[in-house]
């Protein structure tokens, strides 16, 4: 995983809007385009599916923010995080950001101050982690009339957590990860619907769970979560994870609970 840091490049508030998903994923596309140009379109083949295989946090602000008009301000620093389990992506982001002093996110310009490689490694069949960017489960279901509809899955329910286990081991298919046993589950702790947050991605509405998870089963399967991300969309910025017990120079990272309505997603 790598931590950037970045400021505003004027010195001034920092100004973004609050679905910003598609515009980090942007800022990352553009970083890994230099030694993997090809990684956009082709991505990662598993059997007749195509998977982008990394994942990237919210947005988090080191002082306090404020939310205006659907847009986020703030004065100060704020980071990102950005994980994938290819190395190959890693090392393509980190050449980048060696060679950039300056990144863009939407029609902001901004100072990368630092970064920093961060390596979790999971030795325990079981892990309690939180959520850096929201865990969604869905599908997609083909109405009478042609149309289709989306439905999004509690935590809870058994159909979000067989989703999330199959789209894991998938990536591990993919990957050719060998594991010691197949076994792997992820349980809710103290999610309530508080935790149900609803972004938009290219103008369409998503629907994600943020909040604390206990992962059970092999142990590369878990370590493969947390450099790939649960769930679906891990590429637009959905289901980034990070072990409860690991700080970040001495700062948790914890979601900010200003919301002004329920279905408000609030970084």
């Amino acid at each position: 995983m790598i931590e950037l840091v970045l400021g505003s490049l004027d010195g001034k508030d920092v100004n973004l809007p609050v679905h910003y998903n598609r515009p980090l994923q942007g800022l990352f596309y553009s970083l890994m385009s230099e030694s993997m140009p090809y990684y956009h379109d082709k991505g990662t083949k598993s059997d007749d599916k195509k998977l982008k295989l990394f994942t990237y946090s919210r947005i988090y602000p080191h002082n306090s923010f404020k939310v205006y008009n659907k847009r986020m301000q703030f004065e100060g620093t704020f980071s990102i995080f950005f994980a994938s389990p290819m190395d190959e992506l890693v090392e393509a982001v980190l050449k980048s950001l060696d060679d950039q002093k300056i990144l863009r996110i939407e029609k902001n310009y901004f100072t990368l101050l630092k970064y920093e490689k961060i390596i979790s490694e999971v030795k325990s069949e079981e892990l309690l982690v939180k959520t850096l960017s929201p865990i969604t489960a869905y599908s997609t279901i083909l109405l009478p009339n042609g149309s289709r509809y989306t439905h999004y899955f509690s935590p809870y329910s058994s159909d979000f957590k067989k989703l999330v286990e199959d789209n894991l081991k998938r990536k591990a298919k993919a990957l050719k990860i060998e594991v010691n046993s197949s076994n792997f589950s992820i349980e809710p702790y103290g999610i309530t619907e508080k935790n149900e947050k609803l972004l938009f991605y290219k103008d369409i509405i998503i629907k994600g769970w943020t909040g604390y998870f206990i992962l059970r089963g092999d142990a590369s399967l878990i370590q493969l979560a947390l450099n790939s991300g649960l769930g679906a969309k891990n590429a637009q910025g959905f289901g980034m994870v990070f072990p409860v017990k690991h700080k970040v120079k001495n700062r948790e990272l914890e979601y900010t609970d200003n919301q002004k309505h329920k279905n408000e997603f609030i970084p």
